[in-house]
């Protein structure tokens, strides 16, 4: 179920990367999805958080290696 009060608006672009709360479900971020599509026609990524971006260091300390 979608907790109304945390909602905020935004204006979403093709290719943003959406993160919503790791208790959000899977056919909920697929409604969101089709609904983004279809008001604005964006497609963006959803993405369970928390998310964090990694240095090259930490991925290459991951074993995932920057080409």
């Amino acid at each position: 179920m979608i907790d109304f009060d945390a909602v905020e608006k935004l204006r979403v672009h093709d290719g943003d990367l959406l993160v919503v709360p790791e208790s959000t479900e899977q056919d909920d971020m697929q409604l969101l999805g089709e609904a983004i599509q279809m008001m604005n026609g964006a497609r963006a990524v959803i993405v369970r958080g928390p998310i964090k971006q990694f240095d090259t260091a930490a991925m290459n300390k991951l074993g995932w290696y920057r080409a």
